[in-house]
């Protein structure tokens, strides 16, 4: 989903920072007062990256029961949307080689992050991102993954399906099994997005093959 930005008409952000969405405002459907409303909010990471200051991209997950969700997917072209911005800490740092760990959704902020690094700033540090989704029918952007992994000689990309089907040709299981491929040390800053477990779990892993905790970076995603 892309926003377009009227009042300011820019926003200048980091890669890897948030919006926060007021959610639920009558605005929308002619006035009042949000707070009567029962106004609540709901953050999303940006996806595009800082070099596009007139717009902010979105990844919203859609969840049935979901205020966000529902909200989200009932906006129609022209609306009015309220957020904050920029929000958040989780940016890239200036640490020699760069790990990438995402669960489901937990892949945008780092879509904002690679792209601006390999496309904008032609960033030369080794680069790996390891994405674990449950259900190929989950899979989305995955073109564009294959394609820079093809253009940039620098960035190495793994996909991995936990519950793929029967004739599941590539690689199948959690996203952690990937971490074997990776030789890791206290040169490389850790970058987790995605749910409390694989972050838990990746944490633990990376710190045994000698990464530093100053140079572990985590945002849970539900």
């Amino acid at each position: 989903m892309r926003l377009e930005l009227v009042e300011p008409h820019q926003l200048e952000f980091t890669a890897g920072q948030y919006i926060s969405v007021a959610i639920g405002l009558p605005a929308q459907a002619g006035g009042g007062d949000p707070a009567s409303a029962g106004q609540v909010r709901r953050a999303y990471s940006i996806v595009s990256n800082p070099a596009t200051n007139h717009a902010v991209d979105l990844l919203v997950d859609i969840e049935p029961a979901g205020k966000g969700s529902t909200y989200m997917k009932n906006l129609k072209p022209g609306d009015a949307v309220e957020f904050m911005a920029p929000l958040g800490i989780f940016t890239v740092a200036a640490e020699p080689k760069l790990l990438f760990v995402a669960t489901g959704s937990g892949i945008a902020p780092f879509k904002s992050m690679l792209f601006d690094l390999l496309a904008d700033k032609k960033d030369t540090r080794e680069m790996w991102l390891l994405w674990g989704l449950r259900k190929v029918e989950e899979m989305f952007w995955e073109e564009k993954w294959r394609q820079i992994n093809k253009y940039y000689a620098n960035f190495h990309y793994r996909l991995m399906i936990s519950k793929p089907p029967g004739m599941w040709p590539l690689v199948s299981g959690h996203v952690v099994k990937e971490l074997n491929d990776v030789v890791l040390n206290q040169d490389w800053g850790v970058y987790l997005c995605g749910n409390q477990e694989m972050i838990a779990e990746v944490e633990q892993m990376v710190q045994n093959k000698g990464v530093l905790t100053t140079r572990i970076h985590k945002e849970k995603y539900a």
